[in-house]
């Protein structure tokens, strides 16, 4: 069975990181790969109340090569990116292991879902990522979305939920917040959410 686990990362050098920080950014990077000439393309949406700034940036940013914004509003844009090939994905490819998105970065850190064959190569991912990364958690998922059932949009909306401090005492977002950066409708996020708690906990009742 593979194992996994979720990990926030201060990456250094990062423009993910950099920028949700200048911007008070809150980053959904949806998807990315690795180019035939080692740049990284990605797909990202960026909520920022300072959206305006956001052009200056990327023009600023020394990893990126080119970029495209697809859709801007007051508050959010929809970017593709052409960039340097970040330390991180090329430590975790190295290591035999692959990530799970979307990747969610928020106050300069980057919250990483990885998954690895063995433990042993979970390990060795940890010990590259240190290199190149501050960690600031890690938790264990080992091997339990797939016993849980939770559907692909169920397991993305309660790890964003998670990840931008909807379950925290006081909340650090809103329904309507989680619902902007997945792109779908208050309602919507609400009830998968209620799914997944469901399920979640009807797992927890079982162990």
């Amino acid at each position: 069975m593979s194992t996994a686990l979720s990990i926030g990362l201060r990456h250094r050098d990062c423009w993910h990181s950099a920028l949700s920080k200048k911007l008070s950014a809150t980053i959904v990077v949806k998807y990315t790969y690795v180019l035939p000439n080692n740049q990284l393309y990605g797909y990202q949406t960026i909520i920022s109340p300072r959206i305006g700034e956001l052009e200056a940036f990327l023009k600023s940013a020394p990893q990126i090569r080119k970029y495209a914004i697809l859709s801007r509003s007051a508050d959010r844009a929809d970017v593709i990116t052409w960039a340097e090939q970040g330390s991180i994905i090329d430590n975790i490819i190295r290591k035999n292991c692959v990530f799970i998105g979307p990747t969610v970065v928020k106050d300069g850190i980057e919250n990483w879902h990885i998954m690895a064959p063995t433990r042993d190569e979970l390990q060795e991912v940890v010990a590259g990522l240190e290199e190149c990364a501050d960690i600031a958690y890690i938790r264990n998922s080992e091997g339990t979305e797939p016993d849980i059932g939770l559907t692909e949009r169920q397991m993305s909306t309660l790890r964003t939920a998670v990840e931008m401090g909807y379950f925290d005492t006081p909340r650090r977002a809103s329904i309507k917040d989680v619902a902007k950066i997945l792109n779908i409708s208050a309602s919507t996020a609400v009830e998968h959410l209620r799914k997944a708690e469901k399920k979640v906990l009807e797992n927890y009742a079982r162990s």
